[in-house]
């Protein structure tokens, strides 16, 4: 077996699982900014956000795995999708920063209106670069509800800020999760029953016994999950077990889109086991 496309597609679930509370994180502050919410709680740490960027750089690589169709060759060379998103999560970097210490409201409206601009060629490369020309218009706007979702479900993990800014985060956590199931499914819907036999493979490939397990504990644990959580156990303990949930479906959600098969989601759960050990010594030794 070839490792490559392996470790390639399990990169990709990796980087979009853990890039995104990190970038939704930024995203909510300045959209909090905009708005005149306090919703700076939502911003991790800058040395955190700034990995974003390394990890950005090794998706170009990742790039190299995946044959493109000559008509993509330009586009989808490995080194222009690095550079674009280096590009992106260096302006989400930046903005973080500059947010963290009171940036104008002209500054985030500024970061909103550029990363509407950015995020649907940006997503293309991260959420279809192993499937390069399988085209969904609606990628953008899927990429930027897994990022709130992903900073909202960090946000009850973790019980950051007051009560009433998590109940905020709650709502809107479970309002993206049910967002990224509605544009999947919507997309899903089009293509199947749109007689587009030239599409359908894509979810073709994803309807074996492992990919219909994968959309029922993603529905389950992102969406159902949540929502009897936060219903039934009000407080502290269940936000941060709704927003557990809501990670593992986010992962598991990629892991079904990347595709690749079971050796890239154990692949990508390892990545993510050493990451989340990572990040722990790292809280213990420095208080």
């Amino acid at each position: 077996m070839n490792i490559a496309p392996v470790l390639a597609a399990a990169w990709r679930v990796l980087f979009l699982t853990a890039s995104a509370p990190l970038i939704g994180g930024v995203l909510l502050a300045a959209i909090g900014r905009v708005t005149g919410a306090r919703w700076t709680d939502a911003l991790a740490p800058p040395a955190a956000t700034r990995l974003v960027i390394v990890g950005a750089a090794v998706l170009g690589f990742a790039q190299m795995a995946t044959p493109l169709p000559p008509h993509l060759a330009l586009w989808m060379n490995p080194g222009l999708v690095g550079v674009r998103a280096v590009i992106a999560c260096g302006m989400l970097a930046f903005a973080g920063v500059r947010l963290t210490g009171g940036a104008s409201v002209t500054f985030a409206a500024v970061i909103l209106a550029l990363y509407a601009a950015l995020v649907t060629p940006v997503a293309m490369d991260w959420l279809l670069g192993e499937v390069p020309g399988h085209t969904v218009s609606s990628a953008g706007m899927m990429l930027f509800v897994e990022q709130i979702a992903g900073a909202c479900a960090l946000v009850l993990v973790l019980g950051r800020g007051d009560a009433r800014f998590r109940a905020d985060m709650a709502k809107l956590m479970v309002a993206a999760a049910l967002g990224l199931g509605y544009l999947i499914f919507m997309d899903y819907l089009i293509l199947w029953f749109g007689n587009l036999p030239s599409r359908v493979g894509f979810y073709v490939v994803r309807s074996s016994p492992w990919g219909a397990v994968a959309v029922w504990v993603a529905l389950i644990a992102g969406l159902a999950t949540p929502v009897a959580l936060l219903m039934l156990r009000p407080g502290r303990g269940g936000e941060q077990a709704a927003g557990v949930a809501v990670l593992i479906a986010l992962f598991v959600t990629n892991g079904w889109w990347v595709g690749g098969g079971v050796a890239v989601w154990l692949s990508a759960a390892a990545g993510l086991a050493l990451i989340a050990a990572g990040v722990g010594w790292w809280s213990r030794a420095h208080g």
